[in-house]
């Protein structure tokens, strides 16, 4: 910590230990204990002499970050600090945070380990303890494809997935509906669908993925249905382990189409339109965990 501070209340004058001298500070800290080191924080905040008897200085300070790991996130220290002599040490108590420590309980202590040229450079050890909030999952939608038929299902926005659980596919010549489970972004199992009909239906076994495994693409067509709508005809489900299906039917004449998220990213969740049988479908897509 570089010595950078100035006095805004004098000691009264005639009392030992500068008792009632205040100081403002703002304090370089650095990766290494040298002045040569990276500044990573700064320490900023105020100091009052307290004590007659011998010099204890009361401080409030805030570390407050500028690295890029921890760029704008704060701890909230406070506690008592001896005199700027080689070898004094203590602790301060971390009594909150900011940013990337929010709640954080903890400890700083601190020692005095070298006198230089207008101060002291003074070696921290910080351990806390914090709660880490979720950041929200960018999620985004990829589609559709399909007729404009049905009617429009989609996953309402408090709701949106991060996770997909389970996939049941019901199929013939057609794929006639569809429904799947998934977490949502605040750690809740919800179960969507069935979407479609029934007229007919038979089902395939239900996919249920396992713990590490994410839906990587998936691999369709579209066809005709009764003379006047366009309907997914047929669905294949890859992961990242295995390749499920194909589902309904995969007739001459039908076109293909081909889901692929970007690299780093995963099908979690579905949306389309749905009459009779699954007339449109659409993806949900967002970062792999």
């Amino acid at each position: 910590m570089g010595n950078n501070e100035y006095n805004i209340v004098p000691a009264v004058s005639g009392v030992p230990n500068v008792l009632g001298q205040s100081n403002i500070c703002d304090w370089d800290i650095r990766d290494v204990p040298d002045t040569k080191g990276t500044v990573v924080a700064r320490l900023q905040g105020i100091g009052i002499s307290s004590r007659k008897s011998y010099q204890s200085w009361h401080n409030t300070f805030n570390v407050v970050f500028t690295d890029q790991r921890f760029k704008g996130s704060t701890l909230s220290v406070q506690g008592l600090i001896g005199p700027a002599t080689l070898g004094d040490e203590g602790d301060l108590a971390v009594v909150g945070g900011t940013g990337e420590f929010v709640y954080a309980q903890g400890i700083c202590s601190y020692k005095r380990i070298q006198l230089v040229s207008g101060g002291t450079i003074t070696e921290l050890r910080i351990r806390v303890v914090c709660l880490i909030f979720p950041k929200p999952v960018q999620v985004q939608k990829i589609g559709p494809w399909g007729g404009n038929g049905g009617n429009a299902y989609e996953i309402q926005d408090g709701e949106l997935p991060q996770r997909l659980e389970s996939l049941s596919i019901y199929a013939e010549n057609f794929i006639q509906s569809i429904a799947f489970s998934y977490i949502d972004q605040t750690g809740q199992k919800r179960t969507i669908g069935p979407w479609g009909g029934d007229d007919g239906k038979s089902e395939y076994p239900p996919i249920q993925f396992g713990p590490s495994e994410t839906l990587k693409a998936i691999y369709g067509s579209t066809g005709n249905y009764d003379g006047v709508h366009t309907v997914v005809t047929s669905l294949t489900i890859v992961t990242n382990v295995t390749t499920y299906g194909p589902y309904g039917k995969q007739s001459a004449g039908n076109t293909p189409f081909n889901i692929a998220p970007l690299n780093n990213h995963s099908i979690v969740g579905f949306y389309g339109r749905v009459g009779e049988v699954l007339d449109q479908i659409g993806v949900y897509v967002a970062p792999t965990n």
